[in-house]
């Protein structure tokens, strides 16, 4: 058992393995479909579940918060498709706090076919990739609020705080992008309407636009701080924990009985 134990903690410390990331349930309200490998899950706030390979939908007044593994969260709003395609990291040691920073490297790849997502994220670790494809653009994200939106002829993608680069779908590989920053959105429209195939308009992010989002920044923001992570070591090998995080001050809960209630003169 102590060999086991030396084996996880020299691996978590290590470093040298990407290993499956996982997603916690922190909201979830009206009919969201989560499959992967062919099968359902009934979502229930407080699961831990498979990230990779997933596939999202949520119906018209539904959403989900999701916590990964790596700190972000990922809010996904109605009326919204989006698969996990691609998401690993490597393994960490207990107590790193991934409320704050991101725990190790990670890699991840989104495709959002349809309605809208909020991406929060932490201070993200060098090497860590994190790309969201729509079918119109491929975003590339640095952190820390970003916005994505999916229509039939454009994607519209809203840098709330923080970087991200944007390259039109069938950009060149040479492309190097387009980088947006806070303040600003990015509008990138099917190239079947435009006079180039690679076009990209910036403007300036309308404030309106993010109060209106503000429940949503809110619940992403608020689902980071409700769990850890920990790489833990079985016989199958390296795996990743959730660990819902206990306030330290519980509130006190009051109780009035007939002793307590004041008497009349």
């Amino acid at each position: 058992m102590g060999a086991v134990a030396f084996c996880g903690a020299v691996l978590a410390c290590s470093g040298q393995e990407f290993i499956p990331g996982k997603v916690y349930v922190a909201e979830v309200s009206g009919g969201v479909a989560y499959t992967i490998g062919g099968g359902a899950t009934d979502l229930k706030k407080g699961l831990t579940l498979p990230a990779q390979g997933a596939r999202n939908e949520t119906a018209p007044a539904a959403h989900v918060v999701y916590v990964y593994s790596n700190g972000t969260s990922l809010y996904i709003d109605e009326k919204t498709a989006l698969q996990i395609a691609k998401f690993e990291q490597k393994p960490f040691p207990k107590g790193t706090d991934t409320t704050v920073t991101e725990p190790s490297v990670s890699h991840t790849v989104g495709r959002i076919t349809q309605g809208r997502i909020i991406i929060t994220t932490n201070k993200l670790a060098t090497g860590t990739t994190m790309v969201y494809l729509t079918p119109h653009s491929q975003v590339k994200i640095r952190g820390q609020e970003v916005v994505i939106e999916v229509y039939d002829r454009e994607s519209r993608i809203y840098v709330v705080n923080g970087d991200v680069t944007i390259s039109p779908s069938g950009n060149s590989a040479g492309g190097v992008g387009q980088t947006i920053h806070s303040g600003q959105e990015a509008v990138v429209t099917d190239s079947s309407i435009t006079t180039s195939p690679s076009w990209v308009q910036v403007l300036s992010l309308d404030p309106t636009f993010i109060n209106s989002l503000a429940g949503q920044l809110a619940a992403g923001e608020r689902a980071q701080k409700i769990v850890v992570f920990e790489t833990t070591t079985g016989e199958g090998g390296a795996d990743i924990q959730a660990n819902p995080v206990v306030p330290t001050n519980v509130p006190v809960q009051i109780t009035v009985t007939p002793s307590t209630l004041p008497t009349g003169s």
